[in-house]
Parts: structure tokens; C-alpha cells; sequence
């Protein structure tokens, strides 16, 4: 955790708790309403910095009756969102109940015979604990892909990615720019979140960057002012881009 030591933490946990709204939910900036996604972000870099050291109990600070009340809100109209705001839905669960099967989407209107893209499948494994059948998804093509692709790729097909490690992780190291970030595929600009993509990615390959300590100094460099992570240098904090901020110095 060396990586997530080295950064400013006490701006980055006000930065967190000011996006903090009265139904107990977070927003992306003080001044908007609350939003699912930016709850999960939000959730989940708690989560993380509160691993570092039993001094950050930072769980206390929540309201999480009026959380479960949020979730629960969704269930009306769950078929309808996203399946990543559906996940979303129920990791907020996970997060905040010791009970796990508080709020549960077995996806039993998604039809098992489609194509999705990694990213879905992904989802649908974790939402039905693998037991969805059928669905296809298209074989790895690294000229088509992204770092995002990638990722879920590896986490969905952890055995196939081994057999195909080689090229893979090739791959991604190619990602990695001189300014230490990585873009979402060789040749792009850096963003946050395609080094948290390949990072993640690597790890589960047991392997790291060409260049960690660059990488490492890229993310910390999206640190701003406010406490959070910017997606580069040279833009505006969000909860999204300090989750993968987080996450990813995590994976270094």
C-alpha cells in the first residue's frame, strides 16, 4: 500500500465526504444530486482507505439506513437501468449491510442468449454468481480493443488470458506513455482510469508495468488542490477518477 501512503489522505477523505448529500448518497460535485455511480466511487474509495489503518473508521461517517433506502428505490425501475448501475446497485449493498443478500439482481430478464460486450459479461457473471448460461461474448482481438475491454476480458477468462499472458501483457505495457500514464490503447493520451484498466489488468497476470514508479508518479500527479483525482493533469476532480486513482495505486 505504499502507493496509496505516498498520497495527501485527509483532502482526499474531505474531498470524498463533501460530496456527501441529505439522502445519505454522493454526488459529483456538492451542488448536484446524488447519483448511483458516483455513490459506488465514493463507497468504494472509503472502503480502500479505511484498509490502511483501524484509525480510519471512515464507514462511521454514513448513514446507511437512509443508503439502503436509496438501493431499495431502484428496485422499481432495475430492469430498465444499465446492468453497470445494476452491479453498482448491489456492491452499495455489499458495502454498507453484513447481511449480503440485502439487495440482490439475479438478472432473470437478461436473455442467456445475446452477445454482450466483456465488460457486461463481467457483470452478469458477478450478479448470478456465474450461473447465467449462453451468453457470448466475441474472441479477444488486441487491434480492436481497449484497455477497458482488456481488463474485464481478463477477469471474465482468467484461464484464457493466462494461455494468451505473452501478447497480453505485451500489450498493455505498450500502453504506457512517456508521461508514465497509460492510454486506452499504444499510442493514446494517458488517463486515470486506463492505468487503473491496466494496472488491474497486470495484476491479475502477476505482472507489473515497464515503468511503476512513473506510473505511480503520474496518478499522483492528478491529485489536485480539492483533494481529489482529476482523469489527467490538467482537468476537473471527480469521485470516478479518485476511485480509479485509488484502485490503482492499490494494484502498485
Amino acid at each position: 500500500m505504499i502507493g496509496l501512503e505516498r498520497i495527501n489522505l485527509e483532502p482526499l477523505i474531505s474531498f470524498v465526504l463533501q460530496r456527501q448529500k441529505e439522502d445519505g448518497c454522493f454526488a459529483p460535485c456538492p451542488s448536484l444530486p446524488s447519483t448511483v455511480a458516483d455513490t459506488f466511487y465514493a463507497l468504494g474509495i472509503l472502503s480502500a482507505l479505511g484498509s490502511l489503518g483501524p484509525g480510519l473508521d471512515l464507514f462511521s461517517r454514513l448513514d446507511k439506513e437512509k443508503l439502503l433506502a436509496f438501493i431499495k428505490e431502484h428496485e422499481s425501475i432495475r430492469k430498465s437501468l444499465p446492468l453497470r448501475i445494476r452491479f453498482f446497485l448491489v456492491e452499495i449493498g455489499r458495502y454498507i449491510s453484513e447481511d449480503k443478500s440485502t439487495y440482490v439482481d439475479h438478472c432473470e430478464d437478461i436473455s442467456a442468449a445475446k452477445m454482450v460486450s466483456y465488460e457486461n459479461y463481467y457483470y452478469l457473471g458477478r450478479l448470478t454468481s456465474g450461473k447465467k448460461t449462453g451468453i457470448q461474448v466475441k474472441e479477444l482481438d488486441l487491434s480492436a480493443c481497449t484497455c477497458r475491454d482488456v481488463y474485464y476480458f481478463v477477469l471474465s477468462f482468467p484461464e484464457i488470458a493466462r494461455s494468451r499472458a505473452g501478447e497480453i501483457v505485451d500489450w498493455l505495457r505498450e500502453c504506457q506513455n512517456c508521461d508514465g500514464g497509460f492510454g486506452f490503447f499504444p499510442g493514446t493520451t494517458s488517463y486515470i482510469e486506463y492505468c487503473d484498466y491496466s494496472l488491474s489488468a497486470l495484476a491479475v497476470l502477476k505482472k507489473r508495468p515497464t515503468h511503476s514508479a512513473q506510473v505511480e508518479r503520474y496518478i499522483r500527479y492528478c491529485q489536485t488542490g480539492a483533494g481529489g483525482f482529476s482523469r489527467s493533469s490538467k482537468a476537473a476532480p471527480f469521485l470516478e477518477a479518485s476511485f480509479h486513482a485509488v484502485h490503482a495505486l492499490l494494484d502498485l
